[in-house]
């Protein structure tokens, strides 16, 4: 088949597997959500320049992730959820082509092929293109300046001229800053220089040519960061630069993990590539000129992310999402290998195999069956704390069909693995449309019904009080929903004659809305608070607020009529 019908065959399954159901998955509070959130009000504010949450400063987060999504929003005028997730998806369809085009160019068609399938198909991956978080456009812009690195060492092996790849290296890791910050140049400094070292070519980096990179990295980041100094000044770019350090340090509390937090993820997250690509971790299987060096470049990614955010404090799934890409590739390389009958498949791989869809198996029937339970049995409740129990006693009813992602990879995955035991040896490459599938169907039948019971009746409790005129507030817990569903406007805090009013011609409004409205003896009686029900309240609250009504894990307080 001819190249061009082969990526236009890749470009439609894959979007429409990828759009498919997307939009019965809710968008999860805090990071979808958040951003969301940023691009909602990039839109309504007409402010460009900078994130913002609550109308406010959102010192975190560089622009270009929340720039696509408020392009995409503007686009189809719509606040669904598919909308904020359409440019993960896109990437993903992307991505499928753009590793089936390394096969080909590695010499290697069949191995791209296997690695599209791997790009879209295991299990993590496939539900993060369907997302609307940050990292996989984060993560795509890295490989892809790694990748032009690549291109250098062959130039210089060709004695060609490199000079665009220099620039283009440079290129990406500026849109990779513009997407989540600069880890993306720590994480590509530390690839190329474990390429370099590994094979003795210092030539590549103690050249002029770098300045190119350079010359690309600054351009890309002066487009957001000239126009905000120049209109805004710099507090911005300092809050965002602290912030970065206090995220490397491991400040952050609540996302304290073990240090061997991202060896389970990625054990069971990236099945099944993450086993198959096992055995090549550490080295080179098969000796194959073709491809050795790009074999370098991956295995010294997966290792530099895996070190490198294993040692830092502050783990969240996301950290070591960049480590799928060596995974899917080393997993598509294995399947290639056995496809053409170069190497044979490990033995010793059905352990972990086993392990990691047991995991997975086992969190696949737990979350439905006890969803159905009712009343739990004691010896699980009384092991929950208050917030759960609170957001359990007012689940409703799953539909069966929570149980079939489930079922479908307890039965694919055994079958497979008991006609391998027999001799039937299946081909390794069915694992990959195993986990798609079966993810593919959880987003449908398991994500919507985990949504509704972590969120759901503070979504739906936000949108009715709003519809009504009532602004709410937030207390002792962190929350992007309030102002997404809500639909607040800037004008919903001016309105609220606040005791902190922000100043007009102050390039960065002041956190007036991070204070408390509604204790503000000037507001009026339309405002209510949001607690979780672990919230204790004081004297001074309890003067002022009565429960309105119970949310599960939640409570919905209003001001007394008549103050004791």
């Amino acid at each position: 088949m001819r190249k061009f019908n082969v990526h236009l065959v890749f470009t439609l399954f894959s979007f429409g597997i990828l759009i498919l159901g997307v939009n019965l998955t809710p968008l999860f509070d805090w990071d979808e959500l958040n951003f969301a959130e940023s691009a909602r009000e990039m839109n309504l504010t007409r402010n460009y320049l900078y994130a913002q949450i609550g109308f406010e400063p959102f010192w975190e987060k560089p622009p270009f992730f929340i720039w696509l999504q408020a392009l995409s929003e503007r686009l189809f005028q719509s606040h669904q959820p598919w909308v904020y997730k359409l440019p993960n998806i896109l990437a993903g369809v992307f991505a499928v082509n753009w590793v089936y085009h390394i096969g080909d160019r590695l010499g290697k068609r069949m191995l791209g092929g296997f690695w599209a399938l791997a790009t879209l198909f295991t299990l993590a991956p496939f539900i993060y293109w369907r997302s609307g978080i940050i990292d996989p456009i984060f993560n795509l812009f890295i490989v892809l300046s790694l990748y032009n690195w690549y291109k250098i060492t062959q130039a210089n092996l060709k004695e060609e001229r490199a000079h665009l790849y220099y620039l283009m290296v440079g290129v990406f890791l500026g849109f990779a800053f513009l997407t989540k910050g600069p880890v993306a140049i720590g994480i590509t400094g530390l690839v190329v220089l474990w390429v370099t070292a590994t094979r003795g070519k210092w030539h590549e980096i103690l050249t002029w040519k770098l300045i190119l990179s350079l010359i690309g990295l600054c351009a890309v980041i002066g487009l957001w960061v000239f126009p905000l100094l120049q209109s805004n000044g710099a507090p911005f770019l300092l809050e965002f630069i602290k912030y970065q350090i206090v995220l490397f340090k491991g400040q952050i509390e609540w996302h304290n993990q073990p240090w061997f937090y991202h060896f389970v993820v990625l054990f069971f997250l990236a099945f099944p590539a993450s086993i198959l690509a096992l055995p090549h971790l550490f080295k080179n299987q098969v000796m194959d000129r073709n491809v050795d060096i790009w074999n370098l470049f991956m295995r010294a990614l997966f290792w530099v992310v895996l070190i490198v955010f294993s040692i830092t404090t502050t783990k969240i799934i996301h950290y070591s999402s960049l480590c799928w890409w060596p995974l899917t590739y080393f997993g598509a390389y294995q399947v290639y290998l056995i496809h053409t009958n170069r190497w044979h498949f490990p033995k010793w791989l059905i352990l972990p195999l086993t392990l990691s869809a047991l995991g997975i198996v086992l969190v696949l029937w737990i979350l439905p069956i006890t969803a159905h339970m009712d009343p739990l049995p004691e010896w699980i409740w009384n092991k929950l704390d208050v917030f759960t129990k609170g957001l359990l006693e007012n689940r409703t009813s799953w539909s069966w069909t929570s149980l079939l992602p489930a079922a479908l990879f307890t039965f694919w995955f055994f079958a497979w693995w008991i006609l391998h035991l027999i001799g039937r040896r299946p081909h390794a490459g069915f694992l990959f449309l195993i986990s798609g599938l079966v993810a593919l169907i959880s987003h449908i039948t398991l994500l919507p019904p985990v949504g509704n019971l972590l969120q759901g009746k503070l979504t739906q409790t936000i949108k009715n009080e709003t519809k009504n005129g009532v602004f709410l507030e937030a207390w002792h817990f962190k929350t992007y929903s309030l102002y997404f569903h809500g639909e607040f406007t800037a004008k919903d805090f001016e309105q609220l004659k606040p005791e902190f009013p922000i100043e007009v011609n102050n390039p960065y409004p002041k956190q007036s809305a991070r204070r408390s409205h509604a204790m503000n003896a000037n507001n009026t009686d339309l405002i209510k608070v949001i607690t979780k029900n672990t919230f204790t309240p004081d004297y001074e609250f309890d003067r002022k607020f009565t429960i309105d009504k119970k949310l599960g894990g939640y409570i919905l307080w209003r001001k007394r009529s008549v103050q004791p």
